[in-house]
C-alpha cells in the first residue's frame, strides 16, 4: 500500500458507502486511514506518524513487522504451504505441546480463529462434556448472539445463558438453586477491578457445586503476567480461551483444558475449515520463542508501568479526577465522563498517539523509553487542552462514576446492593420459570 492522491476525510467518505459500519468504524475511531505499521507505529495516508497505545485492540504483543513473525510466516508459506486436507500439522502438535506446557489448566488444546469463536466453543464443549444446558456468565465474549446480554443481570431463555454481573452473591444463589442444571461458569477477567483472589473464589465456589470453571483469557493469557490468570495469577480453571497477541496479530484462538472436557469436542459438533490453517500457527511459535526467557515481558511491564503512572500523574496535575490501574500491560483509565475521556484522546490523536478512547490501553515489547515519552508528551498536551476549556469539579473519582463505568464497560456490579439483590432474584425465577426447575 502507498499513499494516494486522496486525503483521510475522503477515505473515510469512501468507505462509508461501501463497506463501514457508522459507529463501530468510524464514529469510534480516530479520522486515519493507515496504509503502514511497524513497532508500535502507524503511517496514515496523509504521511502522519502515530503511536499505537491499543496494540491494535490487543491483537499486537510484539509490535507489527516484528522479525521472528515475519521470517515464520514467509517461511512457512514459502517452503510448506497454508493450508492442508488434513486438520492435522506439524505447528499445531507443537502448538499445543507448547501451550499445555505453558497453562497449568491445558490438558489439551484445540484452535479456532477468533476470540469469539474460542468462547462460543468453551461453552459448546461443557455443554456437550456435562450434558447440562445452563451457563452463567460475566463479562465480554466476543460478538456471537448466546450472550448479547452480559450488561445486565438476567436470563436469556432463547440461549439458556444467565448473567451474574461479577457479583459473587448472585453466582452463589444461582449455583445453589440449580445445582445439577448448570453447564459451565464462564468469567472475562477484569484485572484492574478484581483481584486473582476474586477469580480464585470464584474457581473454588465452581468446584464446590460440581460446574466447570471456565476463564475467558482472550486478553489475559499473555497480558495478565506471562501465563495469564490460569498460570501468572494461579487460578485454577477447567477450560481457557486464549487469541489477542497469541500470533503477534494474525489470526488464531486456543481453547484449553482437562482432557475429560475437550474430549467432548466431537460430541459438541464443532468443525471449521480454516482451523486448519499454518501461517498463524508458525507465528505463534516465533511468539512463544521470542517469550521464553521472561525478558520481553519485563521489558513490557517496566514500560508500561511507566507509561501508567505518568498518565496518572498528567490527569492529578491538569485537575482531572481518574482512576488509572491494572496490569501494567492493559490497564484502565477512568475519568468523570466517557465523553470527556473522547476529548482527551481525540485531543492526543492531534498530538501524534492513538490512545483505546474506551480507557484500556495495552502496549507492546516493540515500545522503547523513547516512545513511553512520546505518548505521555502527547497524552498531556491533550489532557491540558481539553482541561483548560473544560470545567471538572476537582477531588477524587466517585465511587458512582466508577460504578457507572464498571456496568457499561464489562457489565460489573461492583457492590452487592438492593438492587443487585432484586436483579438476581429475577433472574432466578425466570431460569426456574424456563426451565420448570
Amino acid at each position: 500500500m502507498s499513499i494516494g492522491s486522496q486525503g483521510n476525510e475522503e477515505l473515510i467518505e469512501r468507505a462509508r458507502r461501501v463497506t463501514a459500519a457508522e459507529v463501530y468504524d468510524i464514529g469510534t475511531r480516530f479520522p486515519s486511514v493507515f496504509v503502514e505499521a511497524e513497532g508500535p507505529w502507524m503511517r496514515d495516508v496523509e504521511g502522519a506518524r502515530l503511536l499505537d497505545v491499543t496494540a491494535a485492540s490487543g491483537a499486537l504483543l510484539l509490535g507489527n513487522r516484528h522479525p521472528s513473525v515475519v521470517r515464520a510466516i514467509t517461511e512457512c508459506i514459502s517452503r510448506y504451504g497454508t493450508v492442508f486436507a488434513s486438520t492435522l500439522s506439524l505447528p499445531r502438535i507443537e502448538l499445543a505441546e507448547r501451550l499445555c506446557e505453558r497453562y497449568p489448566a491445558a490438558e489439551k488444546v484445540v484452535f479456532t480463529k477468533t476470540g469469539s469463536e474460542a468462547t462460543t466453543t468453551a461453552i459448546r464443549l461443557a455443554r456437550a462434556a456435562t450434558g447440562r444446558d445452563l451457563i452463567l456468565t460475566s463479562g465480554y465474549h466476543g460478538w456471537h448472539d448466546w450472550h448479547l446480554g452480559f450488561l445486565e443481570i438476567g436470563y436469556d431463555a432463547g440461549n439458556r445463558v444467565a448473567c451474574f454481573g461479577y457479583s459473587e452473591a448472585a453466582l452463589e444463589r444461582m449455583l445453589t438453586e440449580f445445582t445439577g442444571r448448570v453447564a459451565g461458569v464462564v468469567v472475562t477477567p477484569e484485572p484492574a477491578w478484581f483481584g486473582a483472589d476474586y477469580y480464585r473464589r470464584l474457581s473454588a465456589l465452581c468446584a464446590r457445586h460440581g460446574v466447570p470453571f471456565i476463564i475467558d483469557e482472550v486478553i489475559t493469557s499473555l497480558r495478565y503476567g506471562p501465563r495469564g490468570l490460569n498460570g501468572s495469577g494461579e487460578v485454577p480453571a477447567d477450560l481457557i480461551t486464549m487469541s489477542k497477541g497469541l500470533a503477534n496479530g494474525h489470526s488464531i484462538a486456543a481453547i484449553m483444558g482437562k482432557r475429560e472436557l475437550m474430549d467432548a469436542y466431537d460430541a459438541a459438533g464443532i468443525a471449521g475449515t480454516y482451523t486448519r490453517e499454518v501461517p498463524p500457527m508458525a507465528a505463534a511459535l516465533a511468539v512463544l520463542d521470542e517469550l521464553a526467557d521472561g525478558s520481553a515481558h519485563e521489558h513490557c511491564v517496566r514500560l508500561g508501568q511507566t507509561l501508567m503512572d505518568g498518565m496518572r500523574d498528567i490527569l492529578a496535575e491538569v485537575g482531572i479526577p481518574a482512576f488509572v490501574g491494572g496490569p501494567p500491560m492493559m490497564f484502565d483509565v477512568v475519568v468523570p465522563s466517557e465523553a470527556l475521556s473522547w476529548d482527551i484522546y481525540r485531543a492526543a490523536y492531534d498530538y501524534g498517539a492513538y490512545f483505546e478512547d474506551s480507557g484500556t490501553q495495552m502496549i507492546t515489547t516493540s515500545y522503547t523509553e523513547s516512545d513511553v515519552d512520546h505518548a505521555l508528551t502527547a497524552f498531556e498536551k491533550g489532557a491540558r487542552k481539553v482541561a483548560a476549556t473544560t470545567s471538572v469539579e476537582p477531588g477524587e473519582l466517585g465511587a458512582d462514576r466508577m460504578a457507572e463505568f464498571a456496568a457499561e464497560a464489562f457489565g460489573g456490579a461492583l457492590t452487592d446492593n438492593e438492587r443487585v439483590r432484586a436483579r438476581t432474584e429475577e433472574t432466578i425465577q425466570q431460569i426456574a420459570a424456563h426451565t420448570g426447575a
